[in-house]
Order: C-alpha cells, then sequence, then structure tokens
C-alpha cells in the first residue's frame, strides 16, 4: 500500500472507483458494518416485485406481493397477520385482479391526509388507513418527492374507486403498507428490503479540487467530507496539494437487490500523496474505552486541538501581518489570515469550546468567538449568516458548522477572515503549533498493528482503482 498512490503519479493514472463483493465486518475499526437498524426485519424471502429504480419509489401493491408483516423468522407469508376466513381471503383475492394502482408524490406543504384527499379519497377512509399506518411508519417523516402508491377497488360511489391500500419505502432497509381486510379493516404491514453490504476501495489523480476528484471517481459526498476532516489536521489544502497529487480511500457501503448503492458508511482507509509524501490513515477503536480515531501507522491519533483550516475548499487569500487594506486604502495590522470560498460554503468550529459572542460585530459582520480553553479562542467572520443554534454560551464540538461564507462587515467580496488567539491576543493561525492527539502505546498499539494488517489485507484483496484506469 505504501508506493501504490506514488507509482500511480508516475504512471499518470486517472480517477477510477473499483467496488468489492466481500462483506467481511471489520469490528476493530470502529464500525458498525453489517448492523442494520433494530427496526429491520429481514425477509425470508424476497418480494416478487422488481425493486424500485430510484430512491424513495414505492413497493407494488398491485396484487403481485405479499405485504404480510416481516418479522424475525417469519417469512413474509407467515401467519403473523390477523387471520381472515377462508372466504374473505378468496374475496380479496378476485377483488385483486380489477384492483386499479396509482402514484401520487409528496408535495411541498402535503400531509398524508391532503395527499389522500387530493386522490379522492374520502375522509374517514383516509383517517382510517392513517391511523393503521401509524403503527409501523410516522406520516411526519413523509418528504418531498417521495412516492405513495395507492390501490383501489372499482365502487359505483365514487369516480377513483375504493381505497384498498396504501405503500411506500420508509427508508432503504424497510417497505411499510395498509391493507383493507375482508372486514374493512386497514392492517398494517411491513417488509425489509433485501441490501447487502461490502467495502468499497476508490482512488485518483487530483487536478483541482480533491473533493471535487472524488466526486468523479464515484466516492460520496459523506465520506469525502470525511477523508478531508481527517486530514485538515495536517494538510492545507490549498498549499500542500499540487496537480497529479493522488489520493484513496477505502470504504463501507450498502447496495439494494438491484445493485444500487443506497448508502455509505464510514471512511476505514485513507490516503493522500502529496509532492511524493504518503500519508495514510486507519480508523480504528481503542479497546480501552477510548474514542474511535483515525491513526497513522505509527498509532498517532490525527485529532488535535484544532483543524488547520476550518473551510473546506477554501483558498488562502490574505495572510497574517501588516498589508494595505482593500478597502480603507491604508497600512494596518492584518490580525488573522483570510480564506476565499464561494458564498454560503460551510464554516467548521476549529475545535470543542464554547460560544463566546455570535452576532453582528461592527467592521467584523456576522461574528463568533468560541473559547476552547484557559488559553486558547478562534474567532470567524464577514460570514453571511450564522448557523441555527449557535448562540452564546452554546457548546459546539470540533467540525461543526458554525456558519456560513460571506461579506457582512467591511469586506470586498466573499471570505472567512479567521483568527486564533492566545490570551486573548490574536497570533498568526498558520504558524500555531497545537498539542497532538493520542499516541497509542503497549497493548493498544499492538492491538492496533493487527487491526492496520487486517485493513491492508481488505485493501489488497480489492481491484486496485490505478490498475483500473490504466487499463481502459
Amino acid at each position: 500500500m505504501r508506493h501504490i498512490l506514488l507509482a500511480a503519479a508516475a504512471m499518470g493514472a486517472v480517477s477510477a472507483v473499483a467496488l468489492s463483493v466481500s462483506s467481511k465486518p471489520l469490528p476493530e475499526s470502529g464500525s458498525r458494518f453489517n448492523a442494520l437498524p433494530t427496526s429491520y426485519h429481514a425477509p425470508a424471502e424476497l418480494p416478487t416485485s422488481p425493486a424500485p429504480s430510484v430512491p424513495g419509489a414505492a413497493p407494488d401493491l398491485s396484487g403481485t406481493t405479499d405485504w404480510s408483516a416481516a418479522a424475525p423468522a417469519a417469512a413474509p407469508n407467515s401467519s403473523s397477520a390477523a387471520p381472515d376466513s377462508t372466504a374473505a381471503a378468496a374475496s380479496e383475492s378476485s377483488a385483486d385482479r380489477t384492483r386499479a394502482a396509482r402514484v401520487e408524490h409528496v408535495r411541498r406543504g402535503d400531509t398524508l391526509m391532503t395527499l389522500l384527499a387530493r386522490a379522492g379519497v374520502a375522509n374517514g377512509v383516509a383517517r382510517d388507513a392513517i391511523a393503521a399506518l401509524r403503527a409501523v411508519f410516522n406520516p411526519r417523516d413523509l418528504k418531498i418527492g417521495q412516492e405513495i402508491r395507492l390501490t383501489f377497488a372499482p365502487s359505483p360511489e365514487a369516480a377513483t374507486g375504493d381505497l384498498r391500500g396504501l405503500a411506500l419505502q420508509a427508508s432503504i432497509e424497510r417497505d411499510v403498507a395498509v391493507e383493507r381486510s375482508g372486514s374493512g379493516n386497514f392492517r398494517p404491514h411491513q417488509t425489509g428490503r433485501a441490501l447487502s453490504q461490502s467495502l468499497g476501495r476508490a482512488g485518483a489523480l487530483i487536478e483541482g479540487s480533491l473533493f471535487q476528484a472524488g466526486i468523479k471517481a464515484g466516492v460520496s459526498p459523506e465520506v469525502m467530507f470525511e477523508l478531508i476532516r481527517a486530514f485538515s489536521y495536517d494538510v492545507d489544502f490549498q498549499r500542500d496539494i499540487q496537480p497529479g497529487d493522488s489520493f484513496e480511500v477505502m470504504f463501507e457501503q450498502t447496495h439494494d437487490a438491484s445493485g444500487r448503492r443506497v448508502r455509505t458508511g464510514h471512511m476505514i482507509y485513507g490516503a493522500l500523496s502529496l509532492s511524493g509524501n504518503l500519508l495514510e490513515l486507519y480508523r480504528y477503536a481503542p479497546r480501552d474505552g477510548g474514542p474511535v480515531d483515525y491513526f497513522n501507522a505509527k498509532g498517532e491519533s490525527v485529532k488535535k486541538a484544532l483543524l488547520r483550516t476550518p473551510v473546506d475548499g477554501a483558498k488562502l487569500t490574505s495572510s497574517f501581518g501588516m498589508r494595505q487594506h482593500p478597502i480603507l486604502g491604508y497600512s494596518r495590522m492584518h490580525r488573522g489570515v483570510d480564506f476565499g470560498a464561494p458564498p454560503g460554503t460551510p464554516i467548521m468550529a476549529a475545535g470543542d469550546g464554547v460560544i463566546e459572542l455570535a452576532g453582528l460585530n461592527g467592521e467584523y459582520g456576522n461574528y463568533v468567538r468560541i473559547r476552547h480553553n484557559e488559553s486558547y479562542s478562534t474567532a470567524y467572520a464577514h460570514m453571511s449568516r450564522i448557523a441555527v443554534g449557535v448562540r452564546r454560551g452554546a457548546v459546539v464540538h470540533q467540525g461543526q458548522v458554525i456558519g456560513f461564507v460571506g461579506a457582512t462587515g467591511l469586506a470586498t467580496g466573499p471570505h472567512l477572515h479567521y483568527e486564533v488567539l492566545v490570551h486573548d491576543h490574536q497570533i498568526n493561525p498558520m504558524s500555531i503549533k497545537v498539542p497532538s492527539g493520542r499516541q497509542l502505546a503497549g497493548v493498544e498499539l499492538r492491538r492496533f498493528n493487527t487491526a492496520m494488517a487486517e485493513i491492508e489485507r481488505e485493501i489488497r484483496a480489492l481491484p486496485d482503482p490505478f490498475a483500473v484506469a490504466d487499463q481502459r
């Protein structure tokens, strides 16, 4: 592993992504890989309807799928559903052949009641269906654009027919539905969706933005944010990354029955090759109760008291020191550094702490100051807006979004003015030496070395994305 990225840069490989079919968990990484939520009950057999092709698609209720309640060790067709008489079941089977299906999409401002009313469902029937559905799904969790599949039986009293069933995809793990029984009552059902979990490996050359290189290579934004956050303690993403540098990640992923990736989990391994220097990080959960963190090959935690750059992908536009003020027109001390970034770019808290100030502050515009300990504070200025919940006295954590890049106050354009204060005096944020994180030792270091070797075995078992790219 320590030579793959360096060789890739030398060969001029382009981006690629390689996905594993292995589902082997890596418990030492602190991952909950292979663990599904407690609400999930895997069906004993798969539904007969085809898997939805888009997120949020509703399951088929036109008579091809059995929607008996799924439960552990019980097949979807099991007796866990409320029993009906044989005659009623036969009657429903006959009615299924004449049912009509209709798909409604949740609109902005919709409730399930208003959606059903729009579909022509009588108020009393809609209330009964919603009341039954609450046993397996909270209607308040509906999302804009979500599909709701309705089935109707022809009725001489209503143009749209008599509502017989309602179904939707509650989450990536399960489908839920209510269906009318022979007695006229709605019965709730839920069925687990077939999911598979595996490890994915991806890598790419960085020609511009690290984040964009990752997205182009098929890595999810969540994994790329995790990679950037893990390395942001030691890497200046504007000055340290050069064209031809490269990155590689291994991460958790979940696929549905159609093979579509529906979720990514944690980054298990991350690497950057910067001007010939290879930096590698491994996710590890210490057994002594310490927090899950990323460690280098020496067992040193990547986490430090303060982030080096509180804005992802920002460009350093003005350094600490004397300068000609761009608006005032005369020289004065610039007691921070400026990071240029598009308006609205999230600004992260550089470290854990308590908000001392949050609001308008003269030339600084929208301003936040965080007290980290008895010595250190950080300040953030010219925000377009301050994040919800960020107010004086609030506790914030490292990496938490506290505001967004803007140009309020005395500013010529959108940027973050960032200050580090020691005993309330500004110092150069780019030269500060902050305490390092944990150093594993003894038994814990030996455990980490074993976990690191297992991670590297998993990486080698996956196709090398740079070799795949070279073959194209």
